[in-house]
Formats: structure tokens, C-alpha cells, sequence
């Protein structure tokens, strides 16, 4: 499996305003350098908050991935993981991307397992994503 991950925290809309946020596994201080082998890239992701300052309140983050190239994948997941607001790892969700062999972008939402006052401490996110051929 091929892994590359994105950290997110403080960057709410992707598209091209990503420097400085790429890199293989943890941030960067610069531009990303290229990854040869980068099989599906996140091209959107944003933090999402529903009910917030209730009992119900939920986190979850939003995205698009987007094969590159022409390989064919067979497989595609996308973990998220979430942070307080000194950076420390609350928890980590993992979700499949299914039909991945139909379709070149894909909406996800990976959702915060916790609610209430547990999810409103979720103040960044990195997202992380998998595939095989």
C-alpha cells in the first residue's frame, strides 16, 4: 500500500492554496516535493461542524480525492485524524472509498466518533490516504 498524507490544520479551502501544507507524512516547511508514486491526491478538505455548542454537537471532515494517472485502483481508503487545539491526536477514523474502479473523484466524509463536548474540542484534522492496485 502506498501512503501519502496531507495536514490540514488551519488550511480550510485546498485547491492550489496547498503550499506548505503537503508532505510526505507530517508537514513541511516549504512546497511538497512531487511523490512519483502518488496514486490518489486529496484535492478538497474541510473541517464541518453540525449542532455546534449542543449536547449533538458532531465533527466531520469533508473532501474530494482524485485519482492521478491511469492506473487502475482497486482499493482506496482515507483516514482522518483529529487534534485539539495544542496538536495532540484525539482519535483517528478510517474510511473505504467504495466503487473506485467507476468513478476518477470522490466525495468522502469521515466523521469524529465522538459528539457533544467531546467534539468541540476538535480544532485541526490531517488526512491520509491509501491505496493498492
Amino acid at each position: 500500500m502506498h501512503r501519502r498524507r496531507l495536514l490540514t490544520t488551519g488550511c480550510a479551502a485546498l485547491g492550489t492554496a496547498v503550499a506548505g501544507c503537503l508532505g510526505n507524512f507530517g508537514p513541511t516547511d516549504g512546497p511538497a516535493e512531487p511523490d512519483p508514486e502518488e496514486r490518489v491526491r486529496i484535492v478538497e478538505s474541510e473541517l464541518v461542524r453540525e449542532e455546534e455548542g449542543t449536547d449533538e454537537e458532531t465533527v466531520a471532515v469533508e473532501g474530494v480525492a482524485q485519482i492521478i494517472g491511469d492506473e487502475e485502483i482497486r482499493y482506496v481508503e482515507v483516514r482522518a485524524e483529529f487534534y485539539d487545539a495544542e496538536d495532540e491526536l484525539l482519535d483517528t477514523t478510517v474510511e473505504r472509498i467504495e466503487d473506485v474502479t467507476e468513478r476518477r473523484r470522490w466525495e468522502f466524509r469521515i466523521e469524529y466518533p465522538h459528539y457533544g463536548d467531546d467534539a468541540a474540542l476538535v480544532r485541526g484534522y490531517s488526512v491520509d490516504v491509501a491505496t493498492s492496485l
